[in-house]
């Protein structure tokens, strides 16, 4: 009997993390989708490629992206005539499939035995519709995802097995050279280990020597990998911190209101992400799971570590002012700690009822009752996410919530983008400079030589401009002043992408127009929102032709 019930233990493990795979590919599929942003890196990984800098202009490094490890693996891709576009979707799925097996891990971890609620983490992941949504989207989130993931599994696994500490430092190494937010996160799990290890003492009342041996080995690999990359992209772009950062987080407010904004935006859009994903109303099982961990075991590191984690991460996306991106992109690792959580506190429920069973003779009606917490647990959470998925997806739901963009509105912007890029590539010079809005799909598909009036790969803006907007990676804007110093050759930033072929009057011309800039208007058939005819401003002296003018 014990045997058979083992079998059937491995089986549903095994197969549950099998149906998150397939409802994870399938889910992400409803999506697919490369959003603007992450053409920002395409650029660099495809001058890198092709000319061996990591540049958005060449002979120009300004580190425009966030993500230099997603970029560099794109590159060398680029340089196997993979293109992006399909690269950052496949390791987009495979980072996420790979963190549905370490959540797994991670559960059985800290139970300490073989069990089908191992499965459970995993279903809810693959059933959200944040995780899905960046699975796809072409960017570094889910290799970020697994990286966090990973190094966790390293701090549970080293409770039973003090050496898993040593693969820490390599893989929070590489989830700094990922996001700016990786030495954060190597920050808190280092002092929560180092305050467990003060405290899980040995018979002899010292701190453990092989922890503090191996946690040694795991520093020195961080600093190993992580210092000379640091050292060289500070002497590469002559930075300590990406341009990204002075973009979003230095400078003066040029209203004292601003800043507060920022935060009500940061808290409000942790709020949507508690609402939406169902967290807010199982918050008790996620307090029950950690009151059930018992000190100085694996489930206890995980525990402390995820709450910490939790507490530290949502803090710091409320502080700069949350992201624009809808699902919650920017905490997206936080949706694994939420997602061991429930888990942990379902499991310690269900163990509950089981004992209050056995204790009345019904156990097996008990235990029967536990499994059907975790079914009615995952079963509302799946009705729930696909209702948001689908509305998230609407061609109707194009307007921004507080400034958070619905994943509707980022495929259709970049759509856009993409088709005026390809219409124009062809009519540029090599000479050509041009003014853009999003420094992604227009500029990666056009082959367009220029900057963004955001900031990101603008040294003057990044560290010239004060801050003028209370949205998230929105914060500069250039003036006329600063983008005219560029002398550019098309004014982007400065359009109108209208239905009929009339030309449209352009409320930020006058200040180019008596430059000697002048409007022009290109009919693009593939555009799809808000119509075919795209208005924007080109040096009357270039004498600008490109198929489809309105004259």
């Amino acid at each position: 009997m014990v045997e058979r019930s083992a079998t059937w233990t491995s089986r549903a493990r095994w197969g549950l993390l099998g149906a998150a795979a397939i409802v994870l590919i399938g889910h992400s599929l409803a999506y697919n989708f490369v959003t603007d942003d992450a053409y920002i890196s395409f650029v660099f990984a495809r001058n890198l490629a092709e000319h061996g800098q990591l540049a958005f202009n060449l002979g120009q490094p300004v580190e425009g992206y966030t993500s230099f490890l997603w970029t560099f693996v794109l590159g060398i891709g680029m340089l196997a005539g993979i293109a992006p576009e399909a690269s950052s979707r496949v390791l987009g799925t495979a980072c996420a499939l790979a963190t549905l097996y370490l959540v797994f891990r991670i559960i059985e971890r800290a139970l300490g035995r073989k069990t089908a609620w191992a499965g459970v983490p995993p279903i809810l992941l693959a059933c959200s519709s944040g995780f899905a949504c960046w699975t796809s989207g072409g960017l570094e989130t889910q290799l970020y995802t697994l990286l966090v993931t990973a190094a966790l599994d390293a701090l549970v696994a080293a409770a039973a097995t003090p050496r898993a500490l040593r693969r820490l430092g390599v893989v929070l190494a590489l989830a700094s050279m990922t996001r700016p937010e990786g030495p954060m996160v190597a920050a808190v799990f280092g002092v929560v280990w180092g305050a467990i290890a003060v405290i899980w003492r040995t018979p002899a009342g010292q701190p453990g020597r092989a922890w503090l041996g191996h946690a040694a080995i795991a520093v020195a690999w961080f600093v190993a990998l992580w210092a000379p990359w640091f050292a060289w992209r500070w002497w590469y772009y002559g930075w300590p911190f990406p341009n990204t950062y002075y973009v979003k987080a230095t400078g003066p407010w040029a209203d004292g209101e601003l800043p507060h904004q920022m935060l009500r935006n940061g808290v409000y859009y942790v709020w949507v992400w508690l609402r939406q994903t169902g967290l807010l109303y199982v918050l008790p099982l996620v307090i029950a799971g950690h009151i059930a961990a018992r000190p100085r075991s694996p489930r206890f590191v995980l525990t402390t570590t995820c709450g910490v984690f939790a507490l530290v991460y949502l803090g710091y996306a409320i502080s700069v002012g949350g992201d624009f991106m809808g699902l919650h992109r920017f905490i997206m690792p936080v949706f694994v700690v939420a997602a061991l959580a429930v888990t942990l506190g379902a499991e310690w429920i269900s163990r509950a009822i089981a004992r209050l069973g056995g204790r009345v003779g019904l156990a097996p009606r008990a235990t029967a009752l536990g499994v059907a917490l975790a079914a009615a647990l995952i079963v509302a959470f799946a009705v729930g996410q696909l209702a948001l998925t689908t509305r998230s997806l609407s061609r109707s739901n194009l307007a921004s919530d507080r400034g958070i963009d619905t994943p509707a509105f980022l495929i259709a912007y970049t759509e856009d983008r993409a088709a005026i890029g390809r219409a124009t590539a062809s009519c540029f010079r090599p000479d050509d400079f041009s003014i853009v809005g999003g420094a992604g799909a227009q500029p990666y598909f056009g082959r367009m030589r220029g900057v963004d009036v955001f900031g990101l790969v603008s040294e003057a803006i990044a560290h010239d401009e004060p801050r003028v907007r209370a949205r998230a990676g929105h914060t500069k804007f250039g003036s006329d002043r600063v983008l005219a110093a560029y002398d550019p050759t098309f004014v982007f930033s400065c359009y109108a992408i209208h239905a009929q072929p009339d030309q449209p009057k352009l409320p930020c011309a006058a200040f180019w127009q008596a430059r000697g800039f002048e409007p022009v208007t290109l009919h693009i058939p593939a555009m799809r929102e808000p119509g075919e005819y795209y208005t924007f401003l080109a040096r009357t002296s270039r004498n600008f032709q490109c198929p489809g003018r309105v004259h």
